[in-house]
């Protein structure tokens, strides 16, 4: 059978972005959280008092895409607000949410150990920059919110 997909960088960037997305969902299950807010909570937890607008820049998010995230990350104890600089709001693990993202910060080094096994180790470095090559491109044909902020 001829597979008109088996060649097209597209597709398959999007069959192992769906095969690894859901893995990492699986694995981050028992904490009851999922990628985006594991996401979110890994940048906050590297980037103590960062805004919406930092988190936005590095996530290509919309900021108002990030507003229930960070809610909910809230209402479990697990991020604190205060204020910054301006009208902006600072965001910083409470002592709840270091220990949620040491938890978290484990199961995505466990995550990418598994999920790199496939790629030598002295390419994987060059394969993520190239990964990275095609998003800013594809951010850029789509006026991402990264390349607007």
């Amino acid at each position: 059978m001829i597979d008109p997909l088996h060649a097209m960088l597209g597709y398959q960037l999007r069959r192992t972005s769906v095969a690894v997305m859901s893995a990492l969902a699986d694995e981050l299950a028992p904490l009851e959280i999922n990628p985006g807010e594991a996401s979110l909570l890994m940048v906050i937890g590297a980037n103590h008092g960062c805004t919406q607008s930092d988190i936005s820049r590095a996530l290509r998010a919309r900021p108002a895409n990030l507003v229930p995230l960070i809610n909910k990350l809230v209402m479990s104890g697990a991020l604190e607000r205060a204020p910054g600089k301006g009208r902006a709001i600072a965001l910083s693990l409470s002592k709840a949410g270091e220990i949620l993202y040491a938890k978290v910060e484990r199961i995505f080094d466990d995550h990418e150990a598994r999920i790199g096994r496939s790629v030598p180790a002295d390419r994987r470095a060059e394969l993520v920059e190239l990964l990275r090559r095609i998003g800013d491109d594809a951010c850029i044909a789509m006026h991402c919110a990264a390349r607007d902020a």
